[in-house]
């Protein structure tokens, strides 16, 4: 079993093809979903998005509010060694200060790849460094749960089917196998759960929702009663005939005694353009 440093990968099963008739099964979709993950990676690798992400912290008690406004440009890397694909944020602005100390990070990923483990979880981290709220989270990337869903790991995960329609399928999963693809620092597993929406006759994702309970924070150190979701929306871009993400939303609470905090982020992806060393953020 390989070990992804921040997040996991997992998913799915194989099918027959139906009858012209005939709705597919569970297992036919959930095989496409994890043809069209496969093939995603190459395809968007060479696809740079402008991010626009915010952080909004509040709590309950007497702490003061905090907010976080980043700009950054996204891309999707891959992981020399291990060939995995992750997303990376590549952080440009942070509340209106511009970052001096990027040293060309997204142009290094991109043109020569990352090399394994140690690689990928430090890309992570950087991805996350600018982080607000009681949360420590380097998972909060949109293809995070997209990329849960490559064949490798379709044993770690169930499926079932919630709300079905010609055009759209949603299909809730839910880890099973322990360790857990999502852990604490300390190597504690997190299990994950959720639901992707896919067009069910190739596998296209159109929206994800990765779920995480019970796992603990630097101030709430074995608390059980922290949870969080991560919900991703994927649109066509024209320019690059890609379902690319759209918004992200998260939300992640976590309470200790009487104090309830609570962290909220939403980004929106623009400007997607292939990647050129001259197409940058000034």
């Amino acid at each position: 079993m390989r070990r992804l440093f921040v997040v996991a990968l997992v998913v799915l099963v194989c099918g027959e093809t139906p009858h012209a008739d005939q709705a597919p099964s569970l297992k036919t979709v959930v095989r496409r979903v994890a043809a069209y993950v496969q093939a995603y990676g190459e395809k968007a690798s060479i696809v740079v998005a402008t991010e626009r992400y915010t952080q909004d912290v509040t709590s309950n008690s007497a702490a003061a509010r905090r907010y976080r406004a980043v700009v950054a440009e996204f891309a999707i890397v891959k992981i020399a060694g291990l060939g995995d694909w992750v997303g990376f944020r590549d952080v440009v602005e942070v509340d209106g200060r511009r970052i001096t100390d990027r040293e060309d990070r997204l142009l290094q990923a991109l043109m020569t790849g990352t090399g394994g483990f140690d690689e990928a979880r430090r890309i992570s981290d950087e991805s996350a460094r600018f982080n607000i709220g009681p949360i420590l989270r380097n998972f909060n990337v949109p293809t995070t749960a997209l990329f849960f869903f490559t064949p490798d790991n379709f044993d770690r995960f169930k499926f079932k089917r919630k709300d079905v329609t010609p055009a759209v399928w949603e299909i809730a999963f839910r880890e099973t196998r322990r360790p857990t693809l999502i852990r604490t620092p300390e190597g504690a597993s997190v299990p994950a759960a959720g639901s992707l929406w896919v067009n069910p006759q190739d596998g296209t994702v159109l929206r994800t929702r990765l779920e995480v309970f019970g796992f603990a924070t630097p101030a709430h150190s074995g608390d059980a009663g922290t949870h969080g979701a991560i919900d991703v929306t994927y649109h066509h871009i024209d320019a690059v005939d890609m379902w690319l993400p759209d918004t992200m939303v998260e939300t992640f609470e976590g309470s200790h005694g009487p104090v309830v905090e609570r962290t909220r982020g939403e980004a929106r992806y623009s400007n997607y353009r292939r990647f050129e060393t001259s197409v940058r953020i000034k």
